[in-house]
């Protein structure tokens, strides 16, 4: 018979050979599990040290392009390499191995790549040592070209509190400004447009085959008398187009629906308001076209707006602007007003807020944005303030303005926000 002991003895012998196994098997795998987990770890911190390194070359590259017109290359090389060294974390300053810097004074760039060696721990087990990191940033001194869109409010209201005389001395400001920022011819242009329910323009233009002459003026009274528009009669007064032309810059196709409308000029928007004025850097120009603005006149912000877009626009009515896709082009439109919608060709009294008017002015704002236009907008004490901070291309970009002495301090804050160096990429 079999002896129950002697199986019971085997049985455990087998049992301590295959835990002996086990415990062998879990060793050989050991080594490679524990490289994983240090390739994981090491791999994370050279995560961090790049994004540390990127942060100090971003600002490096900053730096180097506010310098770059005061140093020689060499001198603006040293200059990176020692503030990166002086700046870097203990952690990421160890790792630096040097930075590459390149400068295109043709394309006013610096270019700086940046590399490091971030040696490994537990990662060693598989023969990593070190693990490298790279990262690259580059700014431009100078500023982009720019094509600016002043359209402000000359409506009536604008008379009170001293508001006209300050926009005029706002508005040569950010001329001044934008002109010292300037470093080459045409570098920066601008265009202003003064709007009440219409914009004016000059009458030389009175041959333009974008324009087109059926709006009429009845008599108010018994016998009603109705005159068409003419060539000879024309102040320089342009109302809405069409629905939908009214709210978009297509170019003219010859078609009558999209053509602008001649118009006769009245108390809503008389002869006497300023003209429109296309992109120029005569900044002397610019000046005098400010000084012509009076307050008069009723609001209507959708036209200008679309006007302003037509400044902007490379398409008739104004042909003066760059395509929009122009690389290191920016486009920027400041719309400002003190009061509600109150007429538009259609709708409204020229009094009292206009809805309809206002649904027009969203439109029109839509369609500008999506047309790579960066939009600010101000509120002069009054005013739509939903309508106008939708309007905005950002939150940051709409000013609420509740005193005719904030206008300077507001067009210099954007004024300084479209001209400073920005990093390009």
């Amino acid at each position: 018979m079999c002896d129950n002991g002697f199986l019971a003895r085997l049985a455990a012998r087998f049992r301590a050979d295959q835990g002996g196994n086990v415990l062998m098997l879990f060793g050989l795998a050991l080594v490679p599990m524990l490289g994983v987990v240090g390739v994981a770890v090491d791999y994370s911190r050279a995560s961090r040290v790049k994004q540390t390194l990127s942060t100090a070359i971003d600002a490096a590259a900053l730096m180097a392009a506010r310098d770059a017109q005061k140093l020689t290359d060499s001198q603006l090389t040293d200059r990176v390499n020692e503030w990166l060294k002086a700046n870097l974390p203990p952690d990421a300053k160890d790792q630096f191995t040097g930075a590459t810097v390149a400068i295109n004074r043709t394309a006013k760039t610096v270019s700086i790549v940046a590399n490091g060696a971030v040696p490994t721990t537990i990662a060693q087990i598989l023969g990593t040592s070190a693990l490298e990191v790279s990262t690259s940033s580059q700014s431009t001194w100078g500023t982009n070209s720019i094509e600016l869109a002043l359209v402000l409010d000359n409506t009536g209201s604008m008379a009170q509190n001293g508001k006209m005389t300050a926009l005029k001395a706002a508005a040569k400001d950010l001329v001044q400004i934008m002109k010292d920022a300037s470093q080459e011819p045409d570098q920066i242009r601008i265009s202003v447009v003064p709007f009440s329910t219409r914009v004016i323009l000059d009458t030389a233009l009175k041959d333009a085959p974008w324009l087109r002459w059926d709006q009429k003026s009845c008599s108010k009274n018994w016998p009603y008398t109705c005159t068409t528009i003419s060539k000879s009669t024309w102040q320089g007064c342009v109302t809405d187009r069409d629905q939908s032309y009214d709210v978009s810059d297509a170019t003219p196709s010859g078609a009558n629906s999209t053509l602008y409308p001649a118009d006769f000029c009245d108390t809503y928007s008389p002869a006497s308001q300023a003209k429109v004025m296309g992109l120029t850097s005569d900044w002397t120009a610019l000046n005098a076209q400010i000084d012509t603005m009076q307050p008069t006149g009723a609001t209507n912000i959708t036209i200008g707006a679309v006007w302003g877009m037509a400044t902007l626009s490379p398409g008739e009515p104004f042909t003066g602007a760059k395509p929009a896709n122009t690389p290191r082009l920016n486009k920027y439109m400041i719309l400002l007003t003190d009061g509600d919608n109150t007429k538009n060709r259609w709708d409204g009294n020229g009094s009292a807020l206009s809805t309809a008017v206002d649904d027009r002015t969203k439109l029109a704002c839509t369609n500008i944005k999506s047309n790579g236009v960066l939009v600010y907008t101000i509120r002069v004490m009054d005013g739509n303030a939903a309508l106008l901070r939708n309007c905005a291309s950002a939150p940051g970009m709409y000013y609420e303005v509740s005193s005719a002495s904030q206008l300077s301090p507001v067009f210099k804050a954007i004024a300084a926000e479209i001209s400073q160096v920005r990093l390009t990429q």
